[in-house]
């Protein structure tokens, strides 16, 4: 039987040395786990196998300007180059099928989605972006090339002013997709969020696989500088110690509060401070006259937003059942 599914959440992560494109999916039914996974896996990667076709084609279909032929320019960079299916003669909807397809595109979108490479799950998306983000993942453009963990180099550190930028992205797009307080429990089931904790996740794991506070063993590569490199051996040591104390407790977070975020975890917390809010009204009236009232009130308020901050946070992270 066939599965439909729908992209909630889209963004990419793209260097000189990888394109990761993170995607999240939610099936029109419920399922067996297993079925739901696998299909949702062979529909991640038509997904983009079929936009990578559209752009690939789109671009072989333009003339090649001469900012691009002088390499002055990436050809990605040049106006006009991002093909966008709303402006396609060809697919005026989301769903694609065969018939609205040339067999040669079809082709093409096979063959790519096989060459793609995938991964499902929360710890191991989060974990795969966190080795990136801390410059000890392998380079696919690489493969054979041996990973060389080099803490103090600007260059491999680059890689988080790229993260950076995705997140500013993904968070505008997230706060703009936000209606009124009707709409807020709809788009937290519907995902929104789950990408920008995965890349906040990266981003801090990055950090501290580079701050010598967290890993103190990074102290035995500062002599190699930043555009020295140090032995394989002792490397490879040192970037055993930052996915220790850097990765994998950064990722366990990560897994906790997206897990979280499977839940009513945001009804959770409103009803939770709604109930606070009519104890706190009820005590302050019982404490005095009308001119006291707004006084005990705003006390009240205040000692009970901070008796809420650990239990609130600790909802948003999965830590109350």
């Amino acid at each position: 039987s066939s599965k439909t599914f729908v992209v909630e959440e889209c963004a990419a992560l793209s260097n000189c040395a990888r394109l990761d494109v993170i995607l999240v999916l939610a099936a029109d039914k419920e399922d067996e786990a297993a079925k739901t996974e696998k299909a949702a896996e062979i529909a991640a990667r038509h997904a983009v196998a079929y936009h990578l076709q559209q752009q690939v084609s789109s671009y072989r279909s333009k003339d090649i300007s001469l900012l691009q032929r002088t390499g002055l320019s990436s050809w990605l960079d040049l106006p006009g180059a991002i093909h966008l299916d709303r402006d396609s003669t060809t697919t005026t909807t989301t769903k694609t099928t065969t018939n609205s397809l040339q067999k040669e595109q079809c082709t093409q979108i096979t063959q790519l989605a096989h060459r793609l490479t995938s991964m499902e799950g929360p710890h191991s998306i989060s974990t795969h972006l966190s080795l990136i983000a801390g410059g000890l993942a392998p380079r696919p453009n690489r493969p054979k090339r041996e990973v060389i963990f080099r803490p103090y180099s600007s260059r491999d550190a680059h890689i988080l002013l790229q993260l950076k930028r995705t997140v500013e992205v993904v968070s505008t797009t997230t706060s703009s997709t936000r209606g009124d307080e009707g709409d807020r429990k709809v788009n937290a089931r519907s995902g929104r969020g789950r990408i920008k904790t995965l890349l906040d996740g990266a981003l801090t794991a990055g950090k501290a696989a580079r701050n010598e506070g967290v890993v103190p063993e990074i102290k035995r590569l500062k002599e190699y500088g930043s555009d020295g490199t140090p032995p394989v051996a002792l490397a490879n040591i040192v970037a055993e110690a930052a996915i220790e104390r850097a990765v994998k407790p950064t990722v366990a977070i990560c897994v906790t509060k997206l897990t979280a975020m499977e839940t009513d975890t945001a009804e959770q917390i409103s009803q939770l401070r709604r109930r606070v809010d009519e104890i706190v009204a009820f005590l302050a009236n019982g404490l005095g006259d009308d001119m006291g009232t707004d006084k005990n009130h705003i006390q009240l308020k205040k000692m009970a937003n901070k008796l809420l901050h650990e239990p609130t946070m600790r909802l948003r992270e999965g830590g109350i059942e």
